[in-house]
């Protein structure tokens, strides 16, 4: 069985990716949309979200209201997260990130010796490994299959009151954004969470209900009770066929933010699409 391995790198540091241009690849005999949806099949949820021992009882809570805000969102018709569970921590520099997403356990982790495979200068990552259907096709997309959340307390520092030390980040605003992505949430501008970066001083401990709630109920099926007319328009469309298609070749995506400006999206290991940011 193939497995497609996508790794986002989402570094919330000062200047944005920007991944408006849809980029095809040729990695197999059939071109693969880069930017074809992803999500998890209701089936699958809710997902045991855990969260690392090493995070403290504040940090703890932080996590787990964020889990619960997007489900808010929705107006509670999906309950996408259960939240009381913890697991060890993975810290090491040496970290085989294909075994974290082998290890059955979608984890939120507090990491403290940032591995060597990722840039240091990402803030948090987000893991997700999942299968493409329907390559090459309008309905192409990607059932999700595990995910973790990685954050990094190896260089910057995180703070869940305010004012915090000098410097941090407001840790709801990194886990409600990682979650997004954890769902199957790309990146966008303007009143969104999952606006692709953020500042020291920028909070949003809640999903926009302009953007970010109605792409992810039309993601997942679901009818909100509100829901602006632009949302409508510009939302990603959920696929209409979502069986057992056959899936693509195994590709491992990686979109590394680096603080310099630049956007570098690899493709096994392949970089094919490179850009300067927008500042």
């Amino acid at each position: 069985m193939n497995i497609l391995l996508i790794t986002i790198l989402s570094s919330f540091l000062f200047y944005g990716c920007n991944t408006s241009n849809s980029v095809t690849s040729d990695a197999s005999s059939t071109k693969v949309n880069n930017s074809a949806p992803y999500y998890w099949l209701p089936s699958t949820l809710p997902r045991n979200l855990k969260t690392s021992v090493d995070f403290s009882a504040d940090e703890t809570t932080a996590i787990r209201e964020m889990a619960t805000a997007w489900e808010t969102a929705v107006d509670d018709q999906v309950n996408f997260f259960l939240t009381t569970d913890t697991t060890p921590e993975i810290s090491s520099l040496s970290m085989n990130l294909d075994s974290v997403g082998e290890d059955g356990v979608n984890g939120v982790y507090k990491i403290t010796s940032w591995p060597l495979s990722l840039s240091t200068r990402a803030l948090a990552v987000t893991q997700i490994f999942g299968r493409r259907f329907n390559v090459g096709a309008s309905n192409e997309y990607v059932r999700i299959e595990h995910a973790d959340i990685l954050v990094n307390e190896n260089i910057y520092d995180f703070r869940t009151s305010d004012p915090g030390t000098a410097g941090s980040y407001d840790l709801r605003t990194v886990i409600l954004h990682e979650l997004g992505h954890f769902l199957g949430l790309g990146h966008k501008y303007g009143d969104t969470i999952m606006r692709p970066s953020i500042g020291t001083s920028f909070k949003m401990q809640a999903p926009s209900t302009s953007i970010d709630a109605p792409d992810l109920a039309d993601r997942y099926g679901v009818t909100l009770a509100l829901t602006p007319l632009n949302a409508l328009v510009s939302a990603p469309k959920r696929p209409l066929s979502v069986g057992p298609q056959a899936p693509g070749d195994m590709i491992k995506i990686i979109i590394e933010l680096h603080p310099t400006g630049e956007c570098v999206h690899k493709e096994n290991g392949v970089i094919i699409n490179y850009h300067l940011t927008e500042l």
